[in-house]
C-alpha cells in the first residue's frame, strides 16, 4: 500500500528535517564541481559526479518505487559520500587530519553493513529468507568487509592507473580494513538487537516537517500576510 505521505503536495514545509539535510549536502557537492573543473582535477570532478549520483539512488527509490526507507538511509548515505568528497577531498580533511581516514572507513563501512542488514533483514522479514538473529549478524558483517575490500581494490587501481597515493602502504591499507571490521562488527550486532529486542512502531525518525522547525512556516505566513496587505493599499 502506498505511503499516505506520498499523496501531500510536496513543498519544503513537508520535506523531513533528514531529507533537507540530505540535499543541503547534495548541493555543497555540486558547488565543489566548478572548483575542479577550474583547477582541472577531473578525475576528482568524476568521482563527485559518481557519488553525486549514488546519494540521488534513495532518493528516487523512495519516489519512484514508494518505499519507505528505514533508518533515514538517504542522510547516512549522502553523509558518508559528503564526508569523503567535500570534506575529505575538497577540503584536503585527509591531509589535514590524520585520523579522518580511519574515521570516514569505521563511519563508510558501517553505512554498507547497514544495508546488507536492510536488504537481508527484509527478506527475513517478508518470509523470503529464513535466517537465525546470528547469521543475520554475519551476513551484515561480511557484506560490509566484502564492500571494504572492493574500496581498497579501487583504491590500488586508481593509484596504478593515474599515478595517485590514495593508499600509503600496507599499513595504510591493513588499518583501513580493521577500521572497517570494527564499524561492521559494531553495525552487525545493532542490527543483531534490533531484531531481537526493537518493535517498529518504536523507532525515532527525523520527521518532523521543516516547515515545523523554528516556527518557519508561521513566520513566512505571516510575513507573506504583511506584504500582501502592504501590497494592497
Amino acid at each position: 500500500m502506498p505511503n499516505h505521505l506520498n499523496d501531500k503536495p510536496r513543498s519544503w514545509r513537508t520535506a523531513t528535517v533528514s531529507a533537507g539535510l540530505s540535499w543541503l549536502m547534495k548541493l555543497l557537492m555540486i558547488g565543489l564541481l566548478p572548483y575542479e573543473l577550474y583547477f582541472g582535477q577531473f578525475l576528482f570532478a568524476a568521482a563527485t559526479i559518481a557519488a553525486i549520483i549514488l546519494s540521488l539512488i534513495p532518493s528516487i527509490l523512495q519516489r519512484n518505487y514508494r518505499m519507505t526507507l528505514p533508518f533515514e538511509l538517504d542522510l547516512l548515505v549522502t553523509l558518508s559520500l559528503f564526508l569523503h568528497t567535500f570534506l575529505g577531498e575538497g577540503m584536503d580533511f585527509y591531509q589535514r587530519i590524520w585520523v579522518w581516514d580511519i574515521i570516514l572507513h569505521f563511519y563508510g563501512t558501517g553505512v554498507i553493513a547497514l544495508l546488507g542488514f536492510i536488504t537481508v533483514y527484509t527478506l527475513h522479514y517478508t518470509g523470503k529468507l529464513r535466517l537465525t538473529i546470528p547469521l543475520i549478524g554475519f551476513f551484515s558483517f561480511v557484506f560490509s568487509m566484502a564492500v571494504g575490500g572492493l574500496w581498497e581494490i579501487g583504491e590500488f587501481t586508481i593509484d596504478k592507473a593515474f599515478s595517485r597515493h590514495t593508499q600509503d602502504g600496507l599499513d595504510d591499507t591493513m588499518l583501513d580494513m580493521i577500521s572497517d571490521m570494527i564499524g561492521g562488527t559494531f553495525v552487525a550486532a545493532l542490527g543483531m538487537i534490533y531484531v531481537r529486542y526493537s518493535r517498529p512502531e518504536a523507532r525515532k525518525r527525523l520527521a518532523r516537517p521543516l516547515g515545523e522547525v523554528f516556527g518557519a512556516a508561521a513566520r513566512i505566513d505571516r510575513l507573506k500576510r504583511k506584504m500582501t496587505g502592504r501590497a494592497d493599499r
